[in-house]
């Protein structure tokens, strides 16, 4: 749930520019949504966040080497990631995409069931509604016999 908080804000930071961004509201989940089904959208976000996950790879562990014969003097997390895995930066990039695509997909259900519930809601105001009447006809009538 993280992950696809993190790709609606970078959506959101992709689509709106930073003058627009202070004078707006945050965008509804229709909107998050319909951006994040366009591939431009969708590439801007994934570049954004390969941003960010670049940013924290090459953070420098290299002081950490006299602990450990894995890290070397000049390693980043980034040289570590790619010696324990070959294909790391490939694989990054692929998951990226995947997760901004389900991120879309899941901001276009979370939309429709957003609908759904309203829907359920009201019915559920007007059943309550026509019970606490019936309850207050039922309360306040007066009792035969008394």
């Amino acid at each position: 749930m993280r992950l696809i908080s993190l790709v609606s804000l970078a959506a959101a930071l992709v689509v709106a520019s930073p003058a627009a961004a202070r004078e707006r509201t945050a965008p509804t989940v229709d909107q998050v949504a319909q951006a994040l089904a366009d591939p431009q959208v969708q590439a801007g976000v994934a570049t954004v966040l390969d941003a960010f996950a670049g940013t924290i790879l090459d953070t420098r562990v290299g002081p950490l080497s006299h602990y450990t014969d894995k890290v070397r003097p000049d390693d980043t997390l980034h040289d570590l990631a790619r010696r324990g895995d070959p294909d790391f930066d490939r694989r990054l990039q692929q998951r990226t995409r995947g997760a901004v695509a389900l991120a879309g997909r899941t901001a276009k259900d979370a939309a429709v069931m957003q609908r759904e519930l309203a829907v359920t809601a009201a019915k559920l105001r007007a059943l309550f509604a026509m019970s606490a009447a019936a309850l207050d006809a039922a309360t306040s009538a007066p009792q035969g016999g008394q």
